[in-house]
Order: structure tokens, then C-alpha cells, then sequence
């Protein structure tokens, strides 16, 4: 054990000693162990390791969780719940009541069934009892990268009388720090270069055994000294979980805010969630990485709509004056270059009011610095409240500070001293989009660190904007102000993000930088009748509520849906010339079915010689089937369906092929059908062509977009019959869809081909380009880009094919997989492992485009196909190439094939790069024309190269291989005829390569 110093001098020199700057940490954190005790393993809660997995994802920040228990010890988040495309497997190497004795191996003490860090982590055999050890170990591959160790709590609360503790701490934390030091021995001997990040013991409020003042300063002492024990350990780093959850204005030293604890006068020494995020936040940013976004676009306090600044930044205030030119009413303030002051004598107020027509429903921004009063100097007056509002005219939440407290409501979110404030603050109304994890309410942050999640709001119409109100004696000086009712933005951060697998809400307003997916924007003014607040009832013709007459060319229709229910409701029935736009915004559920245009069974609802629009928002309940045209004549335009309302859910008209969208039912549509799901629970499957009608025609194309919500059946650009003249769609972004994705249908003539575009989302079942009976004229595809689309159900991938389980395709097939790199998620579509196909139903090429692939490995399993193309800097390793005889790698990319190839014809670009362990086709082609520089690489060293042939401007060369016998290895190029021809550069660039590629591994 090593020699300590008298904690006297250990406080000494820590008080002189230069503070640790973050802790270096990568965007892959490796395997994770986390050791503790009771807070480790989560009281009621899902512990700070919930929170800090939040915050990676945010981040895009990898790791892997693993220890020999899993599941918190009551309460808390079940192992598997999804945040942001990440699961949380919540496994863990802690235990309610450990010791660090216990942990150590010192002694034995009834948890972790008698074994210790040496047993885990592969050191012994033995465990602490003498009994064999049996349990998982965690070695080799599995070895820890990262440890986070917080233990010491029971140490100093239960061991003794902790009301002596502070007669006593110098001894107990010299044996603590013994066992510290044996534990992070371990550990570093399992991994010498791994990151061992130790946390101090979180402060309390009342426990049963812990409540003196002299307890909590002890344990306060003991923290300090831990900060300077890490300073002398190689590979540990110390961090302080407790800023903010101290009560600033406690005359008990070292005692937490009630409401960051578990029932304070009981337990109050487990955190709850509150005090796990503000843990969590204080790790993450002593770590280097950025706060939680919650799944927002982060956007500047510049960048926000309406904003000012304060300190040489522009436009400079003078005078209130600058506030009310941009819409700010204010009341007994005053403003200068100093800020704006709200602590005159009296009441105080700055108000604004959203601009009329500002679209609120991606959520809205507010953000401000405060500084308030003088903290302790006068003491500490927890009275007088500086309050924000921020709503939409039908809810809101209120921000209430004083001078030593962030509070929601009364609820205590922060603790410090706000006399010293130089952060700003951040609100923002966040949508949730529960299928990510993500949770609606408000979020408030501190800088960039989260310090209120999904925090409730009030009903009522009262703020419709933003009010700051104060009243109080002391100083209140905001010195930033802005607002924004575009969407909900996070703040910007200077800590590290991993941008490309960051976690971006298909939820909210800015994913993918604009709105979702198909949406189209929703005209505000220009229509020639208008009507809003309908009631609906029985069968429900909105467009005749605005317009009774038959209408004319020119004629726009707006209607609006704010209460009632019936049994049908239309956009249009009967003819009618002009376009017609139909809101269902609240209520307004019909029994028997919506349709854009239409009429009832065994009735014709005419010809709509215009385009139909319907959608559901807001407060929208929906109820049956969702036409676009059913039981008419023909509609002339296109017809667009989207659905906006988070609560509402649909069911079905019948329990044949039961649907719960549908493009239509016995009618013509003349251009297209577009589908757009950004919200709302559908029972039965979603198409985009038509359920009956063997005669009917769709003049355009279909387009389904699934942007959120959940989808409980298929999802098809095409329908059951009829014939649809241009192409047919469908595209995955966010949601979930439990059964499988049709690019066409299931049983239709589609004339101008089919695809599937999948970017995000939760698709349980497969992915066909095509159908499952019926046929398609042309050519087919799937496009499945980046990480964060799953192809999982649960137990087993989905499939994708280029062709359709049924039907014909009398085209090409293509499936591209894009902008592929390495993730974060259990199931990111990195991870895919599911059969690739390139169908077997399809006439003609079935090719393979990997486009921008980086992962280490795609592991996809590959058939049916006639072509692989490789490009645009991809570089990744394939079993095999799923049939194909064709390979074309372009310019820059780069292939490695696990073992042998039969393919026939090889295309190289400039720099394009091939490994694989042999060519065994009788004849192989490979095309170099144009290129100069490539690598043909074996790992096998072939018995002769007879079967292989260059290719370059028309001229056959023989293949040459330079080997490296005790690699078994080869290097394939083009043989020169004759020295000083065009072609020697390829000679002499091989051999370079294959010099500087000896190390190819066999």
C-alpha cells in the first residue's frame, strides 16, 4: 500500500494544486464496465449510467456496456429500451450496499455472490468465500476500454458509527483509498491503456444512518481527498458528479437539493432521475463531450429568429427602444450596454408575442443569460422569483429562478449561485417522438448541459410567446435574449460530437435540416372560400360548408375540422371544379371512412376536376379507413393525404385486406398520390395505389412517406389492382412498421417501375423494390442510407430484394447501400446481418452499389445478383459477391472479398484496390483501361495465373504476380510485353504497392 499523507496536507496541497483539464476521451469509448454500489446500480431509477447513454447517443459517442450483472436493483429503465437508435442493455458490475472492500477482494461481505474485480475481469479463479469462481469473465475481445468506478458511500455511511465519521475520516479514507488502489490495479493490469474514470461520492440530503453536519463535511473531506489521489494515479482520472445538485444555500455543508433525491427524510441518498441527468451532465462535460441535444439541431443564439446581444456584439442596445422595434413589450426596465435590468422598484415585465402565422408545431426556442442578485453576500433570498412562460396559446411551462435556484415550477432543477452566472439559458418545447425514446415536455439547459427533461406543461391559452416577469429587490440583468418559433433547437457546444452518427430526432422540425419527408407546405392564404371551426356530422361534406355551388376554374377551398364526429367525412363530394384543402385539427373522427373526395358505399361522389388535399393535426382522434378517392367518378388532380395529428389512430372498413390508408377505392385519379405519415397509430396496412377496381386507373405515380408514427401492417407505394401509369414509392424515415415495405403492390400493373428509399425508422418485417403478385414495367430499387434505419424485429433481421416476393419485374433491379459507416445503435443498419437479394423475379441486370460503404465488414448475407459495383470511396469487406460475375470498383474505393471469387469480369479504377483469396473462374477479365494505378491482391498464393487476362485500351496482357511466400500472398498486375511501352508504369506501380502491402494479414 502506498504511503498517504496527513489529510491535513492532502488538503493543502490540493487547494495549490493545478486544476485537471477534460479528460481525453474518443468517439468510441471500447467496452464499458461500470463498478459501484447501490447508485451505480439504480434505487428507483435507471441510475446516472441511463442518463450518461442518452448523452452518447446524443453525441454519436460508441461503447458497449458489459458486466455480471444486469437491471437496476427497483424501478428503473428495463434492459433493451431504445434511446435515439442505441439500446440500453443496462448491464453493469455494481450491487446495492457494496463495499470497495468487497469489490477489492479484501474481504467478503455477502454481494456479488462473494466474488470481486479480479474474478470479472479473469485475474482468479477463487472468489473472496474461496468458493470457484463461475460466472462471466471479462477477457481478450471483451476486456474493458473505459471503467467508471463510484464506490465508497456504504464504506464511510454503514461501516461504524458514521456519527464519528468525522473523528474518524482520516483513517477510513486511508483504508478506502487502500481499496481504490487495488481495484484500479486490476483494472489496469486487465488493460494498461485503458481510461479509468473515478467519480466522487455524490452529496445527500436525510438518511437514517447519515445526518449530522459533521457527516456530510466528512464525506465532503474525503471527496477532496480522492481528487488528489487521482492526480497521482497513471490512467485515472477523478471526477466531481456534485456541481448543481448541492444546495448552494443550505447551511449544511455538502447537502443535495431534495428534489434530485429519492423521497428526502426516508432514503434521500439515492439520486432520482433529476439527479441522475445532472450526474450524468457533469460526467459527460468533464469527459470533453458536448450535453444531451435530446435529438435537436443545435442552432446559435444568433442564428435563433429574434435575437439581441449584449457586449460588443451586434446590434449594440442603447435604449428599450431596440426591444420594442422587433416586437418586445416591456414594462419598468431599463436597457443600456450593460444589459437589460429588470430590478427597478415594482413589477418588471418583458413580453413577445409569436408572430401571427409563425408554425409552432416543430416546437419553439427561448434563450437568455441572467445574472441575479449578490448570492450569499446579503444572504441568500429564495423569495423573490425571476419567472419565464414560453408557450403556444394552448399550453406552457414556467422557469423560476432566484438567487440560488433553476426551478420548474417549484421543482428544483439546478443549484448555484446565480449572482455569478455567466450561461445561458436555454428553453425549448420539444415534440417527443416516443418510437426513438424521446419523451415531449419541455427541455432546459444550462450552456449545453441538459438540466430539465420532458418537463410537464399547463394548459391554457394565457401565453401565447413569452413572458419574463420580476418583481423582486435585488439585481437582474439578461444580457442575451431570443427566440424562436421555427422548431426546438439545443445550443451549440464546444464539446465533442461525433456529427455523423449523432442523434437527430426524425420527430422533430429539423431533421434531415427541413420538414419531413413529402410534406408539402400548407397554403395560408389565396383561396377563394374559406371556412373554419366546422362541427362535423353524419355524412360530412366539408367543401360544400365553404362553397355550396359546383365551383369553377380558379376555385381554392379551405375547410377546417375543430370538433365533432360522423360517419363519413369528405374534403369533396360531388363534382366540383377546384382544388380542395381540407384540416382536420381536432376530433373530427369518422366511423365508416375519411376520404380527400368521395361518397358513400353504393353512392358516386362525382368527378372532382381539381386536386384534393386532406390532413390531420393538432388534436386530431382520427377513427376509420383514410381515402384519397373512393366511390367516385374521378378525381382530375393529384390527391395528398398527410397525417400530423401525434394522438390520432385509424383502423379499417373491412377485414378483408384491411387497410387503414389507401389511395382508392373504384376511382380514377388523374396525377399523383402522395401519402405522408409523420404522426398517429395505423392498425392495418398503408397503400399508396388502389384496393378496388380492376378498371381504375392512377394517371402519376404513388409516393408513401413514413416519417413517424406506427404502422401496424405493410407498407405499399402500390395497391391491389388497377393500373398505376407512372412509377410507384415508398420511403422510411422514422417510425415504426411492423410489417414489410412494397416499392410496389399486391397486384397491380405498375408501368413506370418502383422503389423503396430507406434512411431511418423501424421496419420489423422485409423490403421489396417490387410486390408480391402482379407486375412492374421497368426497373426497380432500394436505397438504404446511413446507420439509423433497423431491419430488426427482435429476434432475427428483415431481408431486402430488388425484385418483389411475387409478381414480375420486366427491368433491372437495383439495391445501393449509402453513406455506410460504423454506429452506435445494437441494431444500426451498420450491424445489418439479413439477406441482401437482388430478386429472383426480375428479367434483366440485378446490381449491387455499395456507395460510400466504410464499415469494417458489411455483413450482409448476398444472392441473386449479376453485378457489384463499388464507389464512391467505399472500402469494406464482403463474404461474397452473392452471385455476381461482374465487379466494378471505381476511382478511390476499395474491396475486401473473405474468400474466393468465381466472378469473370473485374473493372479497376484509378486507385481502386481488390483483395480476395482467388479468382477460380476459367477465365477472368479485368478491365484497366484508363487506369494506372490499382491493386489485385490475393491471399493466396494461386498455382499459376493462366485463367487472368488485363484489359487496357482494347489489348490483352497476360497477369504477373510478385508473392511473398511466408505471407501466402500475391500481387496481381498486367505483364508487360516490352519494356517502354504505355503500359510499364502499371508494372512498376505494382511492385511499389506490393512492397508497401506486404503485411497483408493470410
Amino acid at each position: 500500500m502506498k504511503t498517504r499523507l496527513p489529510l491535513s496536507l492532502l488538503a493543502a496541497l490540493l487547494a495549490v494544486a493545478v486544476p485537471s483539464t477534460t479528460i481525453a476521451s474518443g468517439t468510441d469509448l471500447g467496452n464499458v464496465m461500470f463498478v459501484g454500489d447501490s447508485i451505480t446500480h439504480g434505487v428507483n431509477s435507471g441510475s446516472y449510467r441511463w442518463a450518461l447513454h442518452k448523452i452518447f447517443a446524443d453525441n454519436g459517442i460508441s461503447c458497449n456496456a458489459e458486466g455480471v450483472n444486469t437491471g437496476n436493483n427497483s424501478g428503473g429503465v428495463t434492459a433493451g429500451t431504445s434511446y435515439g437508435g442505441q439500446v440500453f442493455n443496462n448491464k453493469h458490475s455494481s450491487q446495492s450496499s457494496a463495499r470497495a472492500w468487497e469489490i477489492s477482494g479484501q474481504r467478503y461481505g455477502g454481494r456479488f455472490n462473494g466474488s470481486n474485480i479480479d474474478n470479472w475481469l479473469g485475474h482468479s479463479g477463487t472468489k473472496t468465500n474461496g468458493a470457484a469462481y463461475t460466472g462471466p469473465t471479462f477477457t481478450g475481445a471483451d476486456t474493458p476500454d473505459t471503467f467508471f468506478l463510484m464506490i465508497g458511500t456504504n464504506d464511510l455511511l454503514s461501516d461504524g458509527n458514521n456519527a464519528t465519521l468525522g473523528d474518524r475520516i482520516e483513517n477510513a479514507t486511508n483504508a478506502l483509498l487502500g481499496n481504490m488502489d487495488s481495484i484500479v490495479n486490476s483494472m489496469l493490469t486487465a488493460n494498461s491503456s485503458a481510461n479509468v474514470i473515478v467519480m466522487t461520492l455524490p452529496c445527500w440530503t436525510t438518511h437514517g444512518n447519515a445526518n449530522s453536519d459533521a457527516t456530510h463535511a466528512a464525506v465532503n473531506t474525503y471527496n477532496d481527498s480522492l481528487k488528489s489521489w487521482g492526480q497521482n494515479k497513471q490512467g485515472v482520472s477523478v471526477i466531481d458528479v456534485n456541481k448543481g445538485m448541492i444546495d448552494v444555500a443550505s447551511k449544511t455543508p455538502f447537502y443535495g437539493v431534495g428534489s434530485m433525491f429519492n423521497a428526502p427524510g426516508k432514503d434521500g441518498l439515492h439520486p432520482n432521475a433529476q439527479g441522475d441527468l445532472i450526474m450524468a451532465g457533469n460526467i459527460a462535460k468533464a469527459m470533453g463531450y458536448a450535453g444531451r441535444s435530446a435529438g435537436q439541431q443545435r442552432k446559435a443564439v444568433s442564428d435563433l429568429a429574434v435575437n439581441f446581444h449584449q457586449g460588443g456584439q451586434a446590434p449594440a442596445w442603447t435604449g428599450v427602444q431596440d426591444l420594442t422595434d422587433v416586437g418586445f413589450a416591456v414594462s419598468n426596465v431599463t436597457v443600456s450596454s450593460a444589459g437589460i435590468s429588470l430590478g427597478q422598484p415594482g413589477s418588471s415585465m418583458i413580453s413577445h408575442t409569436w408572430t401571427e402565422g409563425t408554425d409552432l408545431s416543430g416546437g419553439f426556442t427561448f434563450d437568455f443569460t441572467l445574472s441575479l442578485g449578490d448570492g450569499a453576500a446579503s444572504g441568500w433570498n429564495v423569495s423573490d422569483q425571476f419567472s419565464v412562460s414560453l408557450g403556444n396559446g394552448s399550453f406552457y411551462g414556467t422557469l423560476n429562478i432566484c438567487e440560488a435556484y433553476i426551478k420548474w415550477g417549484d421543482t428544483i432543477l439546478y443549484s448555484m449561485d446565480m449572482s455569478a452566472n455567466t450561461d445561458s439559458l436555454r428553453m425549448a418545447y420539444v415534440n417527443g417522438n416516443e418510437q426513438e425514446g424521446l419523451k415531449g415536455g419541455y427541455y432546459i439547459w444550462l450552456g449545453d448541459m441538459l438540466i430539465g427533461e420532458a418537463l410537464s406543461v399547463t394548459s391554457g391559452s394565457a401565453i401565447n410567446g413569452v413572458i419574463i416577469q420580476y418583481d423582486g429587490k435585488g439585481n437582474a440583468i439578461i444580457k442575451d435574449l431570443a427566440l424562436d418559433g421555427t422548431g426546438s433547437y439545443a445550443p451549440t457546444t464546444s464539446g465533442l460530437v461525433n456529427k455523423d452518427n449523432a442523434f437527430i430526432s426524425s420527430g422533430s422540425g429539423n431533421a434531415g435540416g427541413g420538414a419531413p419527408q413529402g410534406n408539402i407546405v400548407w397554403p395560408q392564404k389565396g383561396f377563394t372560400h374559406v371556412r373554419d371551426g366546422l362541427a362535423c356530422s353524419g355524412d360530412f361534406n366539408a367543401r360544400s360548408m365553404a362553397d355550396s355551388s359546383t365551383g369553377k376554374t380558379g376555385n381554392s377551398v379551405s375547410a377546417t375540422i375543430t370538433s365533432g364526429s360522423a360517419t363519413h367525412i369528405y374534403g369533396n363530394s360531388g363534382n366540383y371544379t377546384g382544388d380542395v384543402w381540407l384540416t382536420i385539427s381536432k376530433e373530427g373522427s369518422a366511423s365508416n371512412w375519411y376520404g380527400a373526395h368521395g361518397a358513400g358505399a353504393y353512392q358516386n361522389g362525382g368527378t372532382l376536376d381539381g386536386s384534393a388535399y386532406l390532413r390531420f393535426t393538432d388534436s386530431a382522434e382520427g377513427g376509420s379507413t383514410v381515402f384519397g378517392a373512393v366511390n367516385s367518378t374521378q378525381v382530375t388532380g393529384n390527391v395528398y393525404l398527410e397525417f400530423s395529428a401525434e394522438k390520432a389512430s385509424f383502423g379499417t372498413f373491412t377485414n378483408t385486406d384491411a387497410s387503414s390508408v389507401v389511395g382508392s377505392f373504384e376511382s380514377n385519379i388523374g396525377g399523383n398520390v402522395d401519402i405522408v405519415i409523420n404522426s398517429g397509430t395505423f392498425s392495418n396496412q398503408v397503400m399508396g395505389g388502389i384496393f378496388s377496381g380492376n378498371d381504375k386507373t392512377i394517371g402519376g405515380g404513388t409516393h408513401v412517406y413514413v416519417n413517424g408514427g406506427s404502422v401496424n401492417g405493410d407498407v405499399m407505394g402500390g395497391g391491389l389492382t388497377g393500373t398505376i401509369d407512372g412509377g410507384t414509392n415508398a420511403t422510411v424515415t422514422g417510425g415504426v412498421i411492423s410489417g414489410s415495405v412494397y416499392g410496389a403492390g399486391k397486384g397491380d400493373s405498375i408501368m413506370q417501375g418502383s422503389s423503396v428509399n430507406v434512411t431511418g425508422g423501424l421496419v420489423k418485417g422485409n423490403v421489396y423494390a417490387g410486390g408480391t403478385s402482379g407486375s412492374v414495367r421497368g426497373n426497380t430499387s432500394v436505397t438504404v442510407t446511413g446507420n439509423s434505419a433497423v431491419l430488426h424485429n427482435g429476434s432475427s433481421w428483415g431481408g431486402i430484394s430488388g425484385g418483389g416476393s411475387g409478381g414480375t419485374v420486366s427491368g433491372n433491379s437495383e439495391v445501393r447501400i449509402k453513406d455506410l459507416a460504423s454506429g452506435t445503435a445494437a441494431y444500426g443498419f451498420d450491424k445489418y446481418a439479413g439477406a441482401i437479394s437482388g430478386g429472383t423475379n426480375v428479367s434483366g441486370n440485378r446490381t449491387l452499389i455499395l456507395d460510400h460503404v466504410t464499415v469494417n465488414s458489411f455483413q450482409a448475407s448476398l444472392s441473386d445478383f449479376t453485378h457489384v459495383s463499388v464507389v464512391n470511396r467505399t472500402n469494406t469487406t464482403l463474404d461474397s459477391l452473392g452471385g455476381a460475375l461482374t465487379l466494378t470498383i471505381e476511382s478511390g474505393s476499395a474491396l475486401t472479398l473473405a474468400g474466393a471469387s468465381d466472378l469473370t469480369s473485374l473493372v479497376l479504377g484509378e486507385n481502386a484496390a481488390l483483395t480476395l483469396q482467388a479468382l477460380t473462374a476459367g477465365s477472368v477479365i479485368v478491365d484497366i483501361t484508363g487506369t494506372s494505378n490499382y491493386t489485385l491482391s490475393l491471399t493466396e498464393i494461386p498455382a499459376n495465373l493462366d485463367n487472368i487476362k488485363f484489359l487496357s485500351n482494347g489489348v490483352l496482357y497476360d497477369a504477373q504476380m510478385t508473392t511473398d511466400p511466408q505471407a501466402n500472398t500475391a500481387m496481381i498486375f498486367a505483364q508487360v510485353p516490352e519494356p517502354g511501352t504505355a503500359t510499364l508504369s502499371l508494372l512498376g506501380l505494382a511492385a511499389l504497392l506490393w512492397r508497401r502491402s506486404r503485411k497483408i494479414s493470410h
